[in-house]
């Protein structure tokens, strides 16, 4: 990987809402990527943000891509969207039991009344 113009962050970038334990910890991150969010994940999120300006070409590719106007270029920018999904996209619960518990409410061929044992 090349070198990117990115600035580092003067600290590291945690987040213990969606990781509590880290990002390497986490298992849905390689250790190249949760090395890379830790170390830049605070200037990315003020470039997000606006809170930073961008200073190089990589961190104005960087707000471009965050804007959707290029595609990821780079390790960082493909980890930080991968990031971003898990972090903030709908997170899908799966369950063995049926949500339709009542069928008597969802089906009219369905009665309680056949079920009685006088």
């Amino acid at each position: 990987m090349k070198s990117l113009a990115i600035r580092l962050s003067a600290k590291p970038y945690i987040d213990r809402q969606k990781f509590p334990y880290g990002f390497r910890k986490s298992g849905d991150f390689s250790i190249t990527e949760a090395d890379l969010l830790t170390n830049y994940g605070k200037t990315l999120l003020g470039l997000e943000s606006g809170e930073l300006l961008p200073e190089s070409e990589d961190e104005k590719h960087f707000v471009e891509f965050i804007n959707g106007k290029v595609e990821a270029a780079n390790n960082l920018e493909k980890a930080w969207a991968k990031y971003v999904r898990l972090a903030r996209g709908k997170k899908h619960f799966y369950t063995l039991h049926s949500s339709a518990s009542n069928q008597s409410d969802y089906d009219d061929d369905f009665s309680d009344d056949e079920f009685d044992v006088a």
